[in-house]
């Protein structure tokens, strides 16, 4: 399997919790393409998981390495990259976002996002009195920036890695053929 010609690289954007990573590695596997993953990059930079980098280093640093990472994939050809939710929420990024690839949003509904993140604690922006409100807040506040940069939607809301992956790659036909 490949990506259609004039599709240079597959962009993964979307709220924690919505399988960026897990349907990215899903696609990788299913062709020859590389995979990446902002956080999992930063992650391996700094030796340290991301609650530590932001106690440590703070939100601004953080931020400023995703950039980097943007920034050092700009000549890539044939990779999947799975973003980390709040990459769209610093402007700079936008334009290299889609200048990377085509831009893919995967979206969930609120319930879903927290049944996803709610046990994991290395989601530090949720580390809150009220984890569920901030993360409801989140995601409405980053949706239409989402909105605004994304090529495709696809929506993960009840479904498996396996399908959401099918889902994006018959889009991305349709998207190609138009």
């Amino acid at each position: 399997m490949e990506l259609p010609k004039p599709v240079r690289n597959l962009i993964l954007i979307g709220f924690m919790g919505c399988g960026k990573s897990s349907v990215g590695r899903e696609i990788a596997r299913r062709g020859s393409f590389r995979f990446f993953d902002t956080d999992a990059i930063i992650r391996r930079k700094y030796g340290k998981s991301i609650p530590e980098i932001f106690s440590i280093w703070g939100e601004t640093v953080f931020r400023d390495e995703e950039h980097s990472v943007l920034e050092g994939l700009r000549n890539t050809r044939g990779i999947i990259l799975a973003t980390g939710g709040g990459i769209v929420t610093q402007s700079r990024n936008l334009p290299l976002l889609r200048q990377l690839g085509v831009v893919v949003w995967l979206t969930a509904d609120d319930r879903t996002l927290w049944l996803r993140v709610r046990q994991n604690p290395n989601r530090p922006l949720l580390q809150t009195d009220n984890p569920r409100e901030t993360l409801r807040k989140l995601s409405s506040e980053r949706a239409p920036i989402y909105q605004s940069i994304a090529d495709l939607t696809v929506d993960s809301t009840g479904l498996s890695h396996a399908e959401v992956a099918d889902k994006i790659l018959d889009s991305l036909q349709d998207f190609t053929d138009s």
